[in-house]
């Protein structure tokens, strides 16, 4: 399950990003194809939040121990702590989508759209984490962790 955190995390980030963007977007310009887009890819997008959480928990049995051999295990407790929350939030946030996608109203979109834009920022730093963990530290990147062997706590 750790190998496949990397891949569900891409959709995770890409969904959620790209659903807040199109309703946005459908907002602004008053046109409900987009906003019907943004809708289901917020919702594919909050689905992969979760299956990214459990990967993601998967992957730290892997890794812990080579991100307190490089230093990392700030880092990675950072990236942990908000990974176990943007699925919370996006629940929230999706199940206020859906509500709004069977009940219209302006002023509550317009809180929406300010969530989901915060939400969005957040899944963006914890992108950045993951990002730094990988091609700053060499976490979770298997030649470098055979290579180094330093396990040990």
């Amino acid at each position: 399950m750790a190998e496949l955190h990397p891949p569900i995390v891409h959709f995770a980030i890409a969904l959620t990003m790209v659903g807040v963007f199109f309703d946005l977007v459908g907002f602004v310009l008053n046109r409900d194809s987009l906003k019907k887009a943004g809708f289901w890819s917020l919702v594919v997008g909050v689905a992969a939040l979760w299956a990214a959480m459990f990967s993601g928990e998967a992957a730290e049995e892997v890794v812990e121990h080579f991100a307190k051999a490089v230093k990392a295990e700030e880092l990675l407790e950072r990236h942990e702590t908000l990974g176990k929350l943007l699925p919370w939030l996006f629940t929230v946030v999706g199940g206020l989508r859906v509500y709004l996608y069977l009940k219209e109203n302006r002023k509550l979109f317009v809180a929406y759209l300010i969530v989901g834009i915060v939400g969005v920022a957040l899944v963006g730093l914890q992108g950045r984490l993951g990002g730094k963990m990988v091609y700053e530290y060499g976490v979770g990147v298997k030649p470098l962790m055979e290579k180094t062997h330093t396990y040990e706590e």
